[in-house]
């Protein structure tokens, strides 16, 4: 088996940066309040100094993370709202009519259709005359 030998037995630790991280939100102020705030939080998480290349930075990527969220937040929500949409829309809607409802109007048709037939039947005239109009 092979040992593992290393290089370095005590390496030396990593130089620390003296770097003032931001104490004051109103540093990374915008138009857009929400804007500022995550620029400082991002910027503070970072340990970042509040130079004014850190602060524009910081406030491109806020404003590109906020956007982000947004279009994500809209996205997700699109089919909640569609069924929403959906919901009010039938709830527009007259509701349909019933098994015994459509019984009945096919029984009514059934009772025109034998009126007719009956009536046809008992005046022979009618029905010569339409054969007669039929067959041209």
């Amino acid at each position: 088996m092979a040992n593992v030998e290393t290089l370095r037995p005590n390496p030396a630790p990593a130089p620390l940066q003296a770097v003032t991280p931001p104490m004051d939100p109103a540093t990374f102020r915008t138009e857009d309040r929400l804007t500022g705030l995550v620029a400082f939080a991002l910027a503070a998480e970072r340990g970042e100094e509040a130079s004014p290349e850190t602060i524009a930075r910081c406030q491109r990527e806020a404003e590109a993370a906020l956007c982000d969220h947004a279009l994500r937040y809209l996205h997700n929500n699109i089919e909640r709202l569609r069924q929403e949409a959906v919901a009010e829309q039938i709830g527009r809607l007259r509701h349909p009519p019933g098994f015994l409802r459509l019984v009945a109007a096919n029984l009514v048709a059934l009772a025109i259709i034998g009126a007719a037939g009956a009536w046809l039947a008992l005046n022979p005239a009618t029905l010569a005359g339409l054969a007669g109009l039929l067959a041209g």
